[in-house]
């Protein structure tokens, strides 16, 4: 159970394979509160960065040292860790930036702002399409569920760089909101 200064007491940490390419080697990191955690949402928009907040569905995604992390009330998802002993220092980490905020949250004001997320499809449509793999997903459909959750960004698609897909990926970063960087 949650204190006045600890939200999350105890957790458990998986890795998770990516399920668009399995084998490719490619994980993130699951952790699964004993707790609730949808509480702290509204302070943890406030303090990380880049963030998308569907309030009413209970989910966050932001940015906190680099990584980029999904929050649902009894689940942390975190992209892109390369074994299991990088996933629990991973795990770690979020885990006390949710308990800081929590012990902080008097000295933070929540913010309700939200910014819609863009569907899969809206992202694929502006994607090169090719299926080359460079990218290390099977489908650039596959890439575009992983950019949207916040898994991956922009940079894991060399062809995005390309002088050629240069406004296409300006509209991706346009689907993510004004506020956002251009590292959905």
């Amino acid at each position: 159970m949650s204190s006045p200064d600890k939200l999350i007491s105890g957790y458990e940490v998986e890795l998770i394979e990516d399920h668009h390419s399995f084998g490719s080697g490619r994980y993130g990191g699951r952790i699964i509160p004993e707790e609730d955690i949808s509480a702290v949402f509204p302070y943890l928009n406030a303090v990380l960065e880049d963030a998308i907040y569907d309030h009413e569905n209970h989910i966050l995604i932001g940015v906190s040292n680099g990584k980029r992390y999904a929050f649902r009330p009894h689940e942390i998802q975190a992209g892109m860790v390369n074994d299991m002993t990088e996933a629990a220092a991973t795990a770690a980490e979020v885990t006390e930036l949710v308990n800081r905020t929590w012990r902080e949250r008097e000295k933070i004001t929540p913010s309700l702002r939200e910014r819609r997320l863009p569907t899969v499809y809206e992202i694929y449509k502006l994607l090169p399409g090719s299926n080359c793999k460079e990218c290390g997903y099977t489908t650039c459909l596959a890439f575009a569920g992983d950019l949207r959750n916040g898994v991956i960004s922009l940079e894991n698609c060399p062809k995005l760089s390309k002088p050629e897909y240069l406004q296409n990926r300006e509209k991706i970063c346009e689907l993510f909101g004004p506020d956002s960087t251009n590292n959905p």
